[in-house]
């Protein structure tokens, strides 16, 4: 038989017990308003970037070591980053600065086929300029003096720019190469 005295025992643990874990609940941090996540993240990324000043000298802090100066978990801080740049694809940080962050967490959710639109919109853009750019950085020749013109006798041409096949041999290249360098000698 189980003693009263032992029963009273457990007891006792058990509310030891419940104790315990209620300090960590009671710790809690209350859930962060979205205008205050978004200075803390400005300020982590500007004490990364710039680093701080001891003793009148500019000293390179690390990611963590900002995160601590702004008092929030470098990981907290990664995840905020991560849904402010989503967000602020399709809706202005300002306007709901006022509202938690449990609220941008809902309101990603909802939108997310939005914010993937946006995304893949924005990829496509920049595809597009990257190409330009490209296209206008190929027709920009450079000027050569009368000197030059009359010296170089063999064109100009990017070896690494050519597209050729990984499979084939040396002969195959030196040839492709051969003719590329005659078609352009005889275009000029």
């Amino acid at each position: 038989m189980i003693s009263t005295a032992t029963i009273q025992t457990n007891q006792q643990l058990l509310k030891m017990n419940n104790n315990f874990y209620q300090e960590f609940t009671s710790k809690r941090v209350k859930e962060r308003s979205i205008g205050d996540a978004y200075y803390r993240v400005q300020q982590w990324r500007y004490f990364f970037r710039n680093g701080i000043q001891e003793n009148g000298i500019f000293k390179k802090i690390t990611l963590k070591e900002a995160a601590d100066i702004v008092k929030v978990p470098k990981k907290t801080l990664e995840d905020y980053i991560q849904i402010f740049n989503k967000v602020e694809l399709i809706i202005n940080i300002e306007e709901i600065a006022e509202k938690k962050m449990g609220y941008l967490r809902s309101f990603m959710k909802k939108n997310k086929s939005k914010i993937r639109k946006e995304i893949a919109l924005r990829r496509q853009k920049k595809l597009e300029e990257n190409l330009k750019n490209k296209e206008a950085s190929n027709n920009i020749q450079p000027i050569q003096s009368e000197d030059e013109q009359q010296t170089n006798h063999y064109p100009n041409i990017d070896i690494l720019s050519i597209n050729i096949e990984e499979e084939t041999y040396e002969d195959e290249y030196s040839n492709f190469i051969f003719n590329k360098l005659t078609s352009k000698c005889t275009l000029d």
